[in-house]
C-alpha cells in the first residue's frame, strides 16, 4: 500500500510528502524498562499518531522505531507544520510505564516527492533529513533537499 501511496498517479494526487519519523533514545527505554515498554511505547506512538493525522495520511512501520507516514495533497510547508504538531502531541499526551511518566519524543525527516521521483530516491532523501534531525539534537523535524 505504502508504494501505490508514494508513486500513486499523478492525475490523483499532485501534491505528495513522507515524513520518516525515529524515537528518540528508545533503546534507553528497551533497556532500562524492557522489551515490554518498548513495545507500548511504540503503540502508544501510533496511537497519537491516528488522532493527529488526518483519515487519507497513511502510516507504516519501517523498520525498528521507524515509521514512515504518508501525507497526500500536502506541500512541505504543511508537512512540516503536521509533523511538528504531531511532535507537540506526543509529548502532551504522557506515556506510563508501571505508573512512570517517560517522555518520549521523535526525530524526523519530510520530504516533498520530486516530479516522477521513483520511491527509493524519496525514501533515501526523507532518511538523510531525518539522520540531520538526528545530529541537529533529536526532538527535531527537517526537510529534505
Amino acid at each position: 500500500e505504502i508504494a501505490s501511496c508514494l508513486v500513486g498517479s499523478e492525475m490523483c494526487i499532485r501534491d505528495r510528502c513522507i515524513a520518516m519519523l525515529d524515537l528518540d533514545d528508545f533503546k534507553k527505554i528497551n533497556d532500562k524498562y524492557g522489551h515490554t515498554a518498548g513495545d507500548e511505547a511504540l503503540i502508544h506512538l501510533v496511537r497519537v499518531i491516528k488522532e493527529t493525522l488526518r483519515s487519507m495520511d497513511v502510516i507504516a512501520r519501517f523498520g525498528g522505531e521507524e515509521f514512515l507516514i504518508v501525507l497526500p495533497d500536502t506541500q512541505m510547508e504543511e508537512a512540516i507544520q503536521t509533523i511538528t504538531r504531531l511532535q507537540r502531541e506526543l509529548t502532551k499526551q504522557i506515556f506510563m510505564h508501571n505508573h512512570t511518566r517517560l517522555l518520549m519524543t521523535f526525530s524526523a525527516g519530510v520530504a516533498l516527492r520530486a516530479e516522477k521521483e521513483d520511491q527509493q530516491s524519496m525514501i533515501k532523501r526523507v532518511d538523510a533529513a531525518l539522520y540531520a534531525a538526528k545530529r541537529a539534537g533529536k526532538n527535531r523535524v527537517v526537510a529534505a533537499n
